[in-house]
């Protein structure tokens, strides 16, 4: 369960810039999380979760797969039953140097436990990385 909570912090789009840590090569150029800005970000359950990520693509690719992993007391976990295919949320193939707005939405569950974590999301192409940024947050009630 902890780890389902911890896509919803990558999984969000309107009300702050978020401060991240850069997993790539400096590919994302923004990060905008509904009712967060800054460098930590509190998710509350039964609510709505968006995100936007501006980056710029290093590859041509007709794909793109998200992997969303959260770290949980030093402990990293894959987050289950996210839709994988970031085609459906930004427009493909992507095109080498071109800039692009990655959005996701979801809802967050009642039944997730409150918890801490560090939030891994990324974006691999035909040829390898496209993308990756690290939030800090928590789910509360």
């Amino acid at each position: 369960m902890k780890f389902i909570i911890l896509a919803m912090f990558v999984a969000v789009a309107a009300a702050g810039e978020m401060k991240f840590q850069d997993c790539g090569h400096g590919e994302v150029k923004k990060l905008l999380v509904s009712d967060c800005s800054g460098d930590y970000c509190i998710i509350h359950k039964g609510k709505k979760l968006s995100m936007e990520a501006d980056f710029v693509a290093n590859q041509d690719s007709p794909t793109a797969v998200i992997k969303i992993s959260a770290k949980v007391n030093g402990v990293e976990l894959q987050v289950p039953g996210i839709e994988t295919n970031g085609c459906h949320h930004m427009k493909c193939p992507l095109v080498k140097g071109q800039s692009y707005q990655f959005k996701y939405d979801l809802v967050i569950p009642q039944i997730l436990p409150n918890v801490k974590a560090d939030v891994t999301a990324s974006l691999t192409g035909a040829h390898g990385l496209l993308a990756c940024g690290t939030v800090h947050g928590e789910v509360q009630n």
